[in-house]
């Protein structure tokens, strides 16, 4: 390696443990120096986009679909493209992965020759949400978790304060590898150091070397599927609280800005059966988009057509 190469993160993990949030927190104590970030979503409408709290023009769009997966291809490109266009711009890159994504994929892309010698995998840091129910989960996605983690050279188990010290020790017992590099993390707030020092790399993970590309990350392999939505105008308020208060446990997660008939625009997110919200700037641009990931019974999807019907009514 040269010192001229560019160090490479990659963010990971299952729905909803909270990629976006380090992404952000990172971005905020940058210190000084300038980084890149590339994003993927599991829906049509890219919401981790609208989510990272700076706008910046090295912020890097994928497509629909999976990012360790259909998009393999696009995801080297796009890393060729920054490299050729950005590199010397950047101190750093940020690679977001999709929550139903493996960070095994994108390890294999980096390592791609001519990628290689412009771009240099500091690490994978995996988040965990501490409430994660791992025995409610299809055999697929317990595997997918698993993957998540095992090709992790750090874990975070985020969402700490949300749970016991019981439910948290008994994850780490249940998920955990005896010789994973792990912290505890409330709002993913890592020290920025722990990313941008060379340190993840020194000392990687015991990643397989099996040549398997990780687990399944097709949404139909992993018997899943997702919705997007978007309405150019307000939403009506009243049957918006219906369909959160009445969200089916068949959708495992949703996110999205929305703009209220009373002139808020609010960031809303799902996960592990806990809804957030998030106020945001009411003169921002746009109308309101959702998307929704969950399992392929049809009886939940029907529910939330309908319910999405009413709400630009």
């Amino acid at each position: 390696m040269t010192a001229s190469t560019l160090g490479v993160t990659v963010v990971a993990g299952f729905l909803g443990a909270g990629k976006t949030t380090l992404v952000n927190h990172l971005l905020a104590h940058a210190g000084g120096r300038r980084l890149g970030v590339m994003v993927n979503d599991f829906g049509a409408l890219n919401i981790d986009e609208a989510l990272i709290d700076e706008r910046r023009e090295d912020l890097i769009t994928l497509s629909n679909g999976c990012v360790c997966c259909s998009l393999q291809g696009e995801l080297s490109s796009a890393i060729e493209s920054l490299l050729a266009q950005r590199a010397g711009r950047l101190d750093h890159l940020l690679i977001e992965c999709s929550g139903v994504s493996d960070p095994a994929r994108v390890v294999n892309v980096l390592g791609y020759p001519r990628i290689r010698a412009r771009a240099r995998l500091e690490g994978v840091i995996t988040l965990v949400d501490a409430a994660l129910d791992r025995e409610a989960l299809a055999p697929a996605l317990r595997h997918l978790v698993a993957s998540q983690i095992e090709h992790a050279d750090l874990v975070l188990i985020n969402k700490v304060d949300l749970v016991d010290e019981a439910s948290v020790t008994a994850l780490e017992a249940a998920l955990l590898l005896p010789d994973s590099r792990h912290l505890r993390t409330t709002q993913a707030t890592l020290p920025p150091d722990a990313v941008f020092l060379p340190r993840l790399s020194t000392q990687p993970a015991k990643r397989p070397r099996d040549g398997s590309d990780g687990a399944a990350t097709s949404l139909e392999a992993l018997g899943l599927r997702s919705l997007s939505w978007e309405c150019e105008g307000a939403v009506a308020t009243e049957p918006l609280r219906e369909l959160l208060d009445g969200m089916p446990r068949e959708i495992l997660r949703f996110k999205g800005v929305v703009r209220l008939d009373d002139g808020r625009r609010l960031v809303l997110q799902r996960a592990a059966g806990r809804l957030t919200s998030q106020e945001l700037d009411a003169s921002g641009q746009g109308g309101s988009r959702l998307v929704f990931i969950g399992e392929q019974a049809p009886a939940p999807w029907e529910w939330l057509a309908h319910r999405l019907e009413r709400l630009a009514s």
